[in-house]
C-alpha cells in the first residue's frame, strides 16, 4: 500500500525535476532552441544526454508495465528478439547507414528532409500520420501508469481513473511548455537513471523474499517454457513466435529511431553525424540494461507467485507487477517505484508533447498560415503544446478498447510508424522515388495498417506489412513515372537521384 512516506518521495523526485528542466533551459528563447537546443548538445557529456534521453524517451510508462507482464506470461522470447536481432540491426543501419545520410542533408528541424526530396505534399502527409501516432501513443502512456498507480494503491478506478490521468498529462504539459526540448532532454536523462535504479531494486528485494533458491527457480522457469526463445512457428497468426517477435520489433524499433520526430529532434540537437552517432550508442547501452532489468522482473515475479499464495492476484498480466509493488515492497522502496515509472511516463510525455507542437508550428501553421516572425512562433509553439497535451490527456479514456496494453501500442506502431519508416528511409535512399508515388504510398500504406488491425495476424506483424506496402507503391509508381508529369519531383530529388 502507498504510504505518505512515499508520497512525500514522489512529490520531491518530480518537484527536483522540474528545476532541473527549468535550470537547465537555452538563454537563447527561439524556435530552434525550443525545438532542437540550436544543435549546441554534441559534446562528449551533451551526446550521453541526449542518448540518455533518446532511452527514456521510448522506455515510457507503457514499457515499465509491458515487458513484465509479457515475460511474465509468455516467456523471454521478445526480450531475446530485442536484444539479439532487434538492438544489433538497428545500431547497424543508423550508424552506418542512416545518421552520416540525414545530418548531411543540412536539415534544420526533423521532416525537412521529406519536404526536399518529395516536396511539400508528402511532408504534410507524413507529419499528419505522425501527429495521430503520437497523439494515441501519449494517451496510451497516460492510461498505463494510471492502472498502475490505482492498483498499487488499492484505489476505486471509477472514482480515482479520470484524476490520476489529468494530473498526470496537466502537469507533463505545462512543464513542457515551460522547459522546452533542452531541458526535457536534461530531465529525460536523469529520469533514465531513477528508472533503472528503481527496477534493480524491485528485481533485488523480489529475490531477498524468494521462497525457494535459485535453482528451483530456473528450473520452475525451464519447466514452464518461460525460458524457451527457439518458437520457430511460421504461423502469423501465433502473438509471439522467433520470426514474429525479431521482424516485428525491428521494424516498430527501426520507426521509432529513423521517423519518429522525437528521435530526430534528438540527432539534430547534437549537431554532427559523429556526435549522433555516439548518443545513439548511448542509447542503445541504456535500452539493453533496462530491457534486461524488466526480463528480470517479469521472470521473478512468475517465480515468486509460483510459490507464494495471493488470493488478490489480478488474473490480467498488466497488473501483476503494479500488485507486486503495492503488496510486497516496503515503504520508502515503494515510493521510488512508483517515482520511476511516474519518471518514464514524464519523460516521453514531455518529450512528445515537444515533438508534436514542433510539426504543428513547422509542418503546419508556418506553411499554411500568415507569416510569423520567430517571436510569434515559439509563442504559438507553446500554445499548441498546451493543446496537445489535452487532447492526449482524455483521448486516455479510449485506450482501453484497444486491448491490452501490448497490443494497443502496436495497433498504434503498426498504422502509422510502418509507413513513416518507409518514407524516411527513401528520403535519405539513392532510389528514384517521387513525390506524387510517395504521397500515394504513404496513404496506401496506412490504409493497409489500418484494414489488418481487426484481422487475426499478430499485432506484431501489422508495422512490416504497412512498411512493405509503402515502399512497395511508392517504387513501383515511380517505376512508371512517364503516367506523372516530371514537373511535380522536386529539384532536390532530382540531384539525388
Amino acid at each position: 500500500m502507498i504510504t505518505n512516506f512515499d508520497i512525500i518521495i514522489v512529490i520531491v523526485y518530480l518537484l527536483g525535476c522540474v528545476v532541473a528542466g527549468l535550470m537547465s533551459r537555452g538563454a537563447k528563447a527561439d524556435t530552434q532552441e525550443y525545438f532542437t537546443a540550436g544543435g549546441g548538445m554534441g559534446s562528449f557529456f551533451g551526446t550521453i544526454i541526449v542518448g540518455l534521453s533518446i532511452a527514456a524517451t521510448l522506455f515510457s510508462g507503457i514499457s515499465f508495465i509491458n515487458y513484465p507482464s509479457v515475460i511474465y506470461g509468455s516467456g523471454i522470447l521478445l526480450f531475446v528478439g530485442a536484444v539479439m536481432v532487434s538492438m544489433p540491426a538497428s545500431y547497424i543501419i543508423l550508424r552506418w547507414w542512416f545518421l552520416p545520410r540525414y545530418l548531411s542533408t543540412g536539415s534544420v528541424y526533423p521532416y525537412d528532409v521529406l519536404e526536399k526530396r518529395f516536396g511539400l505534399t508528402t511532408r504534410t502527409i507524413a507529419a499528419t500520420l505522425f501527429v495521430m501516432m503520437r497523439i494515441g501513443w501519449m494517451a496510451t502512456m497516460i492510461y498505463a501508469p494510471t492502472l498502475a498507480v490505482i492498483a498499487m494503491g488499492k484505489l476505486d478506478p471509477d472514482k480515482w481513473f479520470w484524476p490520476i490521468v489529468l494530473v498526470t498529462g496537466l502537469s507533463s504539459t505545462i512543464y513542457t511548455v515551460m522547459a522546452g526540448i533542452r531541458g526535457v532532454i536534461i530531465t529525460d536523462a536523469i529520469q533514465m537513471i531513477v528508472i533503472v535504479v528503481g527496477i534493480a531494486l524491485t528485481i533485488g528485494f523480489a529475490w531477498s523474499q524468494m521462497p525457494v533458491p535459485f535453482s528451483v527457480a530456473y528450473q520452475d522457469l525451464a519447466e514452464s517454457g518461460r525460458l524457451d526463445w527457439m518458437k520457430f512457428s511460421l504461423d502469423p497468426t501465433v502473438g509471439f513466435t522467433f520470426w514474429t517477435v525479431t521482424i516485428g520489433v525491428t521494424v516498430a524499433n527501426l520507426g521509432n529511431y529513423l521517423a519518429d520526430q522525437m528521435s530526430l529532434q534528438r540527432y539534430l540537437a547534437t549537431g554532427s553525424a559523429r556526435a549522433a552517432c555516439r548518443s545513439f550508442l548511448v542509447n542503445i547501452i541504456g535500452v539493453v540494461i533496462v530491457l534486461v532489468l524488466l526480463a528480470g522482473v517479469g521472470l521473478s515475479l512468475f517465480v515468486f507467485y509460483r510459490h507464494v499464495d495471493d488470493p488478490t492476484l489480478p488474473v490480467v498480466t498488466d497488473k501483476i507487477f503494479p500488485h507486486f509493488v503495492a503488496s510486497q515492497l516496503p515503504s520508502g522502496l515503494c515510493g521510488l517505484v512508483l517515482a520511476a515509472l511516474l519518471a518514464a511516463t514524464m519523460s516521453s510525455l514531455t518529450s512528445g508533447i515537444n515533438s508534436l507542437a514542433g510539426v504543428a508550428t513547422l509542418d503546419f501553421r508556418e506553411r499554411f498560415g500568415s507569416p510569423m516572425e520567430d517571436r510569434q512562433k515559439l509563442r504559438f509553439a507553446k500554445v499548441i503544446s498546451l493543446v496537445i497535451g489535452l487532447a492526449a490527456t482524455l483521448s486516455a479514456g479510449l485506450v482501453s478498447r484497444l486491448g491490452d496494453l501490448f497490443s494497443a501500442t502496436q495497433v498504434i506502431l503498426g498504422v502509422f510508424a510502418g509507413p513513416l519508416l518507409a518514407c524516411v528511409m527513401l528520403s535519405v535512399a539513392r532510389l528514384r522515388v517521387n513525390g506524387v508515388a510517395m504521397s500515394i504510398g504513404l496513404i496506401a500504406g496506412t490504409i493497409v495498417g489500418a484494414v489488418l488491425v481487426p484481422s487475426p495476424l499478430a499485432r506484431l506483424w501489422i508495422a512490416p506489412a504497412s512498411a512493405l506496402v509503402t515502399a512497395g507503391v511508392a517504387i513501383g509508381l515511380s517505376l512508371l513515372r512517364r503516367f506523372f508529369p516530371t514537373d511535380d519531383v522536386p529539384m532536390a530529388q532530382r540531384s539525388d537521384s
